[in-house]
């Protein structure tokens, strides 16, 4: 089973091959093996 920190690291790493979205505009917070996202978007796109 994955750590938290590995958990948000992985995700994190995904946001980033994301060409539609900005990594430093959004928070992972991972905690007892669940990720929760932060963050506000501009279009129903993203």
């Amino acid at each position: 089973m994955k750590t938290n920190a590995k958990l948000q690291r992985d995700v994190q790493n995904a946001i980033k091959w994301e060409p539609l979205l900005h990594a430093a505009e959004i928070g992972v917070i991972a905690k007892d093996g669940v990720v929760s996202l932060t963050g506000i978007v501009d279009n129903y796109a993203k």
